[in-house]
């Protein structure tokens, strides 16, 4: 691969991993060493230098950015030598272990050579490491030299590397596969590359301080910021907790360190320093391997936030809202000393499933952790089982608790972490206190004596929100006004008021559950005098916009003079803004209030009181501009500023509270969700005569055409307003009232559903108008399906009616047209074949990538047969070739000089049916490929694009005349997502961004006879070089570009294959040589390439098979890449037979491996592979765990390190060579 740099990605990780470089350490940096006789005789400490890694010392397989004892190194030499200069080994001081061996497989196509290790193909890291010597990359150690001409010490400034300074490179014996040199480098992380402009190292010698600088150095490396042990390793038993007496030991060495360092004097003998620093380490060391593991069991979860004053302390809990279920973090909470039933929505069962992995379940609501966002900043809950990782971070940084847990995704790199807003998202930092959770456990008897009373909790509150909800729908169809003979004035200081003016705001007889407090406003106003416009009442509009309802409001409390029975009139004025005024209240009534508690509150709801505001009342603002800001001596004039509501009492009350239900922001932008509001004045008056009750026309077509249910959701409210009284909520009562609402709710007539899907109706046929898709070409709507949708758009668009009936008919018309109109779209006819070719004309040039120009025309296919779901960015079996010349379209605007005409296919379709789809279905806005070659069905679902063996609809989309958009559904976090042509790294993947035109696509039909029905190509293949493959096709023998053998078996150190001579059926498992590689389109000559199959079947005709067969020990794997265990033998990258080491192999879709039940044979056959020592064990089942396993050819060197033979078979390798011991392979031989 080739390497991408990104100097501002590198600046970000050197200071998120150097934070804490400020800190001593009980080593330190000693001289800047200048000579190859100085590195290679003492302990020393490596320092990359430039963008990547700079200022960093070698750590393991990592850096760090303090001098730690794992930072110490020795270069060791060993025998031999390479260009007269001496072979070292690289050692890691305290653990022993060695920089291991490893050879670059560079070669001379740019698009697959491995330059570099870049990618971390050793467990997320860049280089190898092995406690065997014997395994040890070798190396030869030179001064740097800038630009020069011998390979082993040339280097060069390209990332900036400090080359002020001496410093050296380390090159290694071996060269890559190519011949390159390769060095040990310095990226994001150690790697190995062929790179001159990262291969420089400034190499320092270890200082050890004594005394007390050792005792102060050791200090600040165990105890960040002087911080007691006993605050970072917490005592106690549950999880991550450590032992008390661990803990005791180290606060104890702490203690008398501290005091050393603090006395007057420093009386320690070096002696004393040494056994005090040592029970330091010992201490520590201790207490990081003996933390309580993680068990199954309850637990309160929260993050470190308090122990480092970063903030209160958040316990993580079950939260609900806009019909989301998410996961809220509440600082303000304390863990009670007992256990009560308050505590348990901050409850979460942990349940081990393997290794670090659990699933994380809320106590109370039974819902499972994800992180999948549901609401803005909030990590959801499931009712499904989800796993995630409960691992322990590594210790970073000043601020780290080390009894501490991520929660992390099990899918990406994705940890959970709180905000003190009360969030849980996303944040990776690892020096971060919000996203180190410690988990505080609970006994299940604990749990148990509260559990029934926190469950009736839950139902309580459950049943009055739904209560709220079922009163405020039976009287939505109910208004109140006014008797006729009312006559509204602006005049609140009319006789009557029933809410005095104290002028004294400590005393007012308001109360606002949202008061705003950022804003200079007052209760009193609300009843003086004058009509000063800077004047007023706000609630809190700094809390954020909302949409008003029955259950979320600001609301205003009124004490009476005395207390109001029957009839009331609300009078209100707007701010002289005429912004944000209430257009509705929710009116209730109680008889005892506190604002100490106001929760407490038993309110009575009387119903909904429209506000209407008429144009006939005027109100002149003073000292205020036409904008309602402050102007002294100017006046402004709103003539529809005094609104009033009427409301009828069931009974006498002395307070009426007013719930905002309704806002608006202003006439001329009417928006109805900020729900704030601001208001000049308000009062309250017993009406002189009766206020007039009328019903709703929607609620009259209710009563006239199914009663049942008002009569229904009445007897549910009356019987649930006992309930919630007393607090007795039960599951049956909130089924039956949940019921009731739901069956008045959908008798309830609702004009707005015509208009909604008449919006939706006009916004499909709209935007197929202006994009031409109304025609006959392929992804067009036909002419007469078009004009029949936009004949029932017109002949709704004055629909009036509140009748149920006629509103269903009309959304049921609407609805239908608008599913005929989409379904109508002109697709591909099934049965034929054809080619999907991007659409973009879009200028890429992504550096690193090999991506420079356009992928417009690129032709789209299937890499393998692999199926998994498991797709990224990166890594996908659904990929695309560019046109041979796109690198040469030159970036534009409009591309108005590019020639794209001139853009031809890289590879003909009439030799590799990859390239070719076939359309099984299409209809009603769906299609289903399959694709020719591998037989493989193209899979958008879930938000992804994958390849299945089950026939999948596909959904898709006009975008232009015959250009389409393929949906590949919503993904985990609800977002529709589309298939995209990454340009990066030729592969489709998914992007939600519907203008990117990297989603746009051709559909073209192919003729029958001009594609390739009997043959495919497999790429990135050597010639002459041996694969193990498993196909879904037949196979034919004796055509194509490889030769394909069966397993005979085993005799000696051979592997006997036989030809076949006829077909190889599909799912068998064979292996075969690639006899030719060719060339594509650009006609460069290339080693690794394509190479054709031929078939045995016509591919047209659709015949597959996914199962797959053992023939005589050879395993095939066709849809599903696998690990195969240690022991097992397969053929590596090198076209040799080899065991799986230790940590398994992984072999490819269409691949095979040995499944250790070959035979042994005394046939030569037509072919055989060299065994490697004792691979033939692997073959036929011996346990081969430990074998050490020959590549087909090797080099062969004297002990003393001198190249005797090169490249020459392994089974030829000792032969005629005189008695002696040889290094063959890498390893040492007895010839006798």
């Amino acid at each position: 691969m080739k390497r991408f740099y990104n100097y501002f990605l590198s600046l970000f990780l050197l200071m998120a991993v150097g934070i804490s470089g400020a800190m001593a350490q009980a080593y330190r940096e000693g001289n800047l060493l200048e000579t190859v006789e100085a590195v290679t005789s003492q302990d020393i400490l490596l320092n990359g230098t430039g963008n990547m890694g700079g200022g960093q010392y070698l750590c393991g397989q990592g850096y760090s950015s303090t001098v730690t004892k794992d930072c110490r190194y020795r270069l060791e030499q060993v025998s031999g030598q390479v260009d007269g200069l001496n072979l070292y080994v690289l050692k890691q001081v305290s653990t022993g272990l060695y920089v291991k061996d490893y050879t670059l497989q560079t070669t001379d196509d740019e698009q697959t050579s491995q330059y570099d290790t870049s990618d971390y193909p050793f467990g997320g890291y860049g280089i190898a490491v092995t406690a065997d010597k014997a395994e040890a990359m070798q190396f030869t150690v030179s001064l740097a030299v800038e630009n020069g001409t011998d390979p082993r010490s040339k280097t060069t400034q390209g990332q900036a590397q400090d080359l002020s300074q001496p410093s050296f490179v380390l090159a290694t014996k071996q060269p890559s596969a190519n011949g390159s040199i390769q060095f040990l480098g310095h990226y994001y992380k150690p790697f190995y590359a062929v790179y001159e402009d990262t291969n420089a190292w400034q190499i320092h010698a270890v200082d050890e301080p004594q005394g007390k600088e050792k005792l102060q150095a050791y200090m600040d490396a165990y105890f960040a910021n002087n911080t007691d042990p006993a605050v970072t390793y917490l005592a106690g038993t549950y999880p991550g907790a450590c032992p008390a007496e661990l803990v005791e030991a180290a606060h104890a060495a702490y203690t008398e360190a501290n005091a050393a360092l603090n006395a007057d004097e420093f009386t320690l003998t070096d002696e004393q320093v040494n056994d005090l620093c040592n029970r330091i380490e010992s201490s520590i060391e201790k207490l990081k391997t003996s933390t309580n593991p993680m068990v199954d069991g309850v637990y309160f979860i929260h993050d470190s936030r308090g122990m480092f004053n970063a903030g209160n302390t958040m316990f993580l809990y079950g939260d609900k809202g806009n019909g989301q279920d998410y996961i809220s973090a509440n600082g303000n909470y304390t863990k009670p000393a007992k256990l009560d039933a308050d505590a348990v929505k901050y409850l979460w069962r942990v349940k081990l499933v393997n290794g670090d992995s659990a699933t994380v379940q809320n106590v109370l609501t039974g819902l499972y952790f994800t992180h999948k966002i549901a609401v803005a900043n909030h990590y959801g809950l499931s009712q499904s089982e989800n796993i995630v990782m409960l691992r322990k971070g590594a210790e970073t940084g000043d601020k780290f608790n080390l009894s501490s847990f991520y929660i992390k995704n099990t899918k990406n790199t994705e940890r959970a972490c709180t905000n003190p807003a009360g969030w849980l998202i996303n944040w990776n930092y690892d020096n971060d206190p919000g996203n180190q959770f410690v988990f505080e456990s609970v006994t299940e008897d604990e749990l148990n004596a509260v559990l029934e009373e926190a469950k009736q909790d839950v139902r309580n509150e459950k049943l009055a929100t739904l209560y709220g909800d079922a009163v405020f729908a039976l009287n939505k169809g109910i208004s109140y006004a006014p008797a006729a003979g009312y006559v509204l004035d602006n005049d609140f200081s009319a006789e009557g008021a029933l809410v005095r003016h104290t002028g004294d705001e400590d005393n007012t007889p308001w109360y606002c559950n949202k008061k705003e407090t950022n804003e200079v406003n007052t209760y009193e106003a609300l009843t003086g005098e004058g009509w000063d416009g800077t004047t007023y009442f706000h609630s809190s509009w700094s809390g954020g916009a909302f949409e008003p309802s029955i259950s979320k409001n600001h609301y205003l409390v009124a004490e009476l003079e005395h207390d109001a029975a029957s009839d009331i009139l609300v009078k209100v004025a707007k701010r002289a803004t005429g912004n944000d005024f209430p257009t509705q209240f929710a009116v209730y009534g109680a008889n005892k209030f506190d604002k100490e508690n106001p929760n407490a509150t038993e309110w009575k709801f009387q119903g909904l009181a429209d506000i209407n505001y008429t144009d006939s009342v005027a109100v002149t603002y003073t000292d205020v501009n036409e904008e309602g800001a402050k102007a002294e001596g100017q006046t402004k004039t709103i003539p529809d500023a005094v609104g009033v509501a009427a409301m009828h009492l069931d009974g006498s009350y002395a307070y009426i509270k007013l719930a905002a239900t309704k806002t608006l922001f202003n006439a001329s932008n009417p928006q109805t969700n900020r729900g704030y509001f601001a208001i000049a004045k308000l009062n309250i008056w017993e009406a002189a005569e009766p206020v007039v009750k009328s019903y709703t026309p929607e609620l009259q077509d209710v009563q006239n055409t199914n009663e049942a249910v008002i009569t229904e959701l009445q007897t549910q409210i009356e019987a649930a307003g006992k309930q919630v009284a007393d607090s007795s909520a039960t599951d049956a009562q909130i089924a039956s009232l949940q019921a009731a609402l739901d069956a008045f709710n959908n008798n309830y007539p609702d004009p707005s559903r015509v208009t909604t899907a008449l919006a939706e109706a006009s916004s499909v046929y709209n935007a197929a108008s202006s994009k031409n898709l109304i025609g006959d070409k392929l992804a067009q709507y036909p002419t007469k399906v078009a004009e029949k949708l936009a004949n029932v758009i017109t002949k709704y668009q004055s629909f009036n009616s509140v009748k149920l009936a006629d509103i269903n008919a009309a959304v049921n018309e609407i609805n239908a047209a608008v599913a005929e109109f989409k379904a109508s779209i002109k697709l591909p006819e099934a049965g034929k074949f054809y080619t999907l070719r991007s659409a973009a004309k879009k200028f890429e040039n992504k550096a690193g990538n090999d991506s420079k120009g356009v992928t417009y025309r690129a032709i789209i296919y299937s890499e393998s047969n692999n199926a998994t779901t498991e797709v990224t960015g990166s890594f996908t079996p659904v990929r695309f070739y560019r046109m041979d010349g796109s690198s040469a379209i030159k970036d534009s605007a409009s591309f108005a000089d590019a020639d794209f005409t001139k853009l031809q296919d890289t590879i003909n379709i009439s030799d590799d049916a990859r390239l070719v789809w076939k359309a099984e279905a299409s209809a009603n806005g769906q299609i289903t490929f399959r694709n020719l070659a591998t037989g493989m069905y193209l899979t958008g679902a879930n938000g992804k694009i994958y390849q299945s063996v089950e026939a999948t609809p596909i959904n898709v989309e006009g975008i232009a005349p015959e250009t389409f958009r393929f949906n590949a559904g919503k993904d985990e976090n609800g977002v529709t997502q589309y298939m995209n042509a990454k340009a990066a790294f030729n592969t489709i993947v998914t992007w939600n961004d519907t203008a990117d035109v990297n989603s746009n696509f051709f559909i073209e039909e192919v003729a029958k006879d001009k594609i390739a029905n009997q043959s495919f190509y497999l790429a990135n293949v050597k010639e002459g070089q041996f694969y193990a493959g498993t196909f879904a096709v037949d196979i034919a023998a004796g055509d194509g570009y490889i030769t394909p053998y069966k397993v005979i078996g085993v005799n000696g150190d051979k592997l006997v294959l036989g030809a076949y001579d006829d077909v190889v059926e599909a799912g068998t498992p064979f292996i075969y040589s690639v006899d030719m590689v060719i060339t594509t389109a650009s006609g460069v000559p290339t080693t690794l390439g394509f190479t054709q199959v031929v078939t045995a079947n016509d591919l047209t005709e659709g015949n597959y098979t996914y199962e797959t067969k053992n023939v005589n020990g050879l395993q095939g794997v066709l849809t599903e890449a696998v690990t195969i265990p240690a022991g097992k033998a397969y053929i590596n990258n090198s076209g040799a037979v080899a065991v799986a080491p230790e940590a398994g192999a992984a072999i490819a879709a269409n691949g095979a491996y040995f499944y250790g039940d070959a035979s042994t044979t005394a046939e030569k056959g037509d072919e055989s592979l060299e065994l490697g020592k004792m691979v033939g064990n692997a073959l036929t089942g011996i346990d081969a765990t430990k074998v050490i396993v020959l590549p087909a050819k090797v080099d062969v060197y004297s002990i003393d390190g001198k190249l005797l033979r090169h490249g020459v078979k392994s089974s030829n390798a000792a032969k005629n060579l005189p008695a002696g011991v040889y290094v063959i392979g890498g390893q040492k031989v007895l010839v006798k």
